[in-house]
């Protein structure tokens, strides 16, 4: 009870040395705003009569932003919160309502939508500085009616900072206007300069995904834009500064290494960037066009365009791209559910998703050092397996709940060194289910060297194996070195689900070790059978996964997950009958 009662006043001590709220403006108005291009908008026109905040620092990707009590606190105690209302910054804002009780939230889409100046379901309104100069005027209406004293100062702002805008607008065409007619074309990860392009003719010809929030590319997406801009003859693409690292950008990259086109970076969209001398709304418009210009000017240096060559196959594999990634779907899952199926034996089938975890936060970390993803994900991996090995060995607490508790602990230590630093360019999307289509050759070849190395050391030991997983107590009586092939076994699923994790993502890897295992186990009758088929299952759920995502545009990873779970179903309907 002592420990208890220590833990319970530590507990409290740690509760009473926290800060307390305070005001964050004094007398004049305290404004938060999701974006730093939002928030530098909103100065332009508050001036000294406000304290004007981006809730993001300036390089952080919205899509992995993690709230903390702070920037919770600052929600709380603005006088006014401005938020966008699109995609994952949306969120924020409900979030914000929510806390504020739908006091004082601001939502610009709803506000510039009832003034007529959005086009379509495009959000990005600010890439025209024509229509961010509308925006400033309706800023400013917004200001006064919170603060009708200011009124006449908001408002004399407004007219200063539209002619700052129009200025800016004749700066940026007279940049464009290095950009030959027959080279305005813009490709980009999403579809955020349709307001740019509209306003200084050029045209966007392809983009991964288009919808503001939604950032899965399928493998019929991804089709249709390779063969687009191969029609079109596109030499340049544009790399977003808030996607590097991400999925979205492997996919243009990969299409564009298969078509021999350049992508050139970074564009600038929500945020500012400091280092690179980005500090305004000003500078990113400045930035953007002269990256534009130069990349578009001197495109193919007059070289004849080639365009990239397709395979006689079918479907989405007359691109090599695509056929990189059915080959590494086919390989990751099929050594998933090989090594899967001996963990499914031994009572470990949960055990892969404390792999997973300890991947992820070694990801997180390697991130953060600037280290190879890979080699910070298998060491944690290395780690976790370890240490799930020694507690269950040390202690008398079940497999079952040392796995759970590590998979939960790794996983908040991800989170919690992702909102320390404000968030990341990895978004969940790419770690639930990274797409294939976006598979390099170097992602590939190591995936399948690795996956290779991973069946021939369990070809080389599988009687052992598979003694030792179905009964150890005999294993150990027969002569068989447990304790090896105990560390073996868990050296084999740390190094699966790392190659596996990386090349096809979260959920495909963990669904693979557990689900064709489940589906092969009611099936079979020998433990040798029960091997092979848990593999000819994965491969199967990866062929007709793959085809069936082209054909209904979805993602190739999930949908051979969902053909692995139909097997599943139709194995228990099986072994009912």
């Amino acid at each position: 009870m002592r420990l208890v009662y220590a833990l319970l006043l530590l507990a409290l001590a740690l509760f009473l040395a926290l800060p307390l709220p305070s005001a964050a403006s004094g007398d004049r108005l305290y404004i938060v705003a999701t974006l730093p291009v939002i928030a530098d908008l909103v100065s332009m026109v508050a001036g000294e009569r406000a304290v004007v905040e981006s809730l993001l620092a300036p390089g952080v990707n919205v899509n992995a932003y993690e709230i903390t009590p702070e920037d919770a606190t600052r929600m709380a105690e603005a006088d006014l919160f401005i938020y966008v209302g699109y995609g994952a910054e949306e969120a924020l804002g409900l979030y914000a309502a929510a806390i504020r009780d739908g006091e004082g939230v601001v939502r610009l889409l709803d506000l510039l939508g009832r003034e007529g100046l959005l086009k379509g379901d495009n959000p990005y309104f600010w890439m025209d500085p024509l229509t961010a100069a509308k925006a400033v005027e309706v800023i400013a209406g917004l200001l006064a009616s919170i603060d009708p004293e200011g009124a006449s100062y908001y408002m004399e702002r407004a007219v200063e900072a539209r002619a700052e805008l129009e200025a800016l607008d004749a700066e940026v065409r007279e940049i464009l206007s290095a950009v030959p007619p027959g080279e305005r074309k813009l490709v980009t990860v999403r579809d955020t300069l349709r307001y740019f392009a509209d306003r200084y003719g050029f045209e966007v010809v392809g983009y991964v995904t288009g919808k503001a929030g939604t950032y899965e590319p399928s493998v019929k997406t991804v089709t249709i834009l390779a063969d687009r801009l191969r029609d079109e003859g596109v030499r340049v693409a544009f790399i977003e500064y808030e996607e590097a690292g991400t999925t979205l950008r492997e996919v243009l990259e990969t299409v564009a290494e298969e078509l021999g086109f350049e992508t050139v970076g970074f564009i600038y969209v929500e945020t500012l960037d400091p280092g690179a001398g980005i500090d305004s709304y000003r500078d990113l418009m400045i930035h953007n066009a002269t990256l534009i210009a130069e990349a578009l000017s001197t495109a193919g240096d007059g070289e004849e365009y080639k365009g990239g060559s397709t395979l006689p196959l079918p479907g989405p594999l007359k691109y090599e791209f695509m056929v990189r990634g059915l080959l590494t779907l086919i390989v990751a899952m099929s050594v998933a559910s090989l090594v899967g199926a001996f963990a499914v034996l031994r009572g470990w089938a949960i055990f892969g998703d404390a792999l997973a975890h300890g991947a992820l936060a070694g990801l997180v970390v390697a991130y953060l050092a600037g280290a190879g993803f890979y080699a910070g994900a298998l060491a944690a991996g290395v780690l976790v397996a370890l240490i799930v090995s020694t507690v269950e060995r040390r202690t008398r607490l079940r497999a079952d709940v040392i796995i759970a508790v590590t998979f939960a602990t790794m996983l908040s230590i991800a989170i919690v060194l992702l909102s320390r630093v404000g968030g990341a360019t990895i978004s969940i999307e790419d770690v639930l289910f990274a797409d294939v289509t976006a598979v390099s050759r170097e992602m590939m070849t190591r995936t399948i060297t690795l996956s290779l190395i991973v069946a021939a050391m369990v070809a080389v030991v599988w009687r052992q194996l598979l003694l030792y997983v179905i009964e150890p107590t005999m294993a150990a009586a027969l002569g068989v070195r447990t304790g090896l092939i105990h560390y073996t076994l868990l050296g084999l699923l740390a190094l699966t689900v790392v190659t596996a994790f990386l090349a096809i993502g979260y959920v495909p890897t963990i669904a693979s070790m557990m689900i064709p295992p489940a589906a092969a186990f009611l099936l079979s009758r020998r433990p040798s059978q029960f091997i092979a088929l848990s593999v000819a299952i994965a491969v199967f759920s990866a062929v007709a996964g793959f085809y069936a995502a082209y054909l209904l545009d979805l993602n190739a990873g999930a949908t051979a997950i969902l053909v692995s779970a139909a097997v599943f179903a139709l194995a228990v309907i099986l072994k009912r009958h």
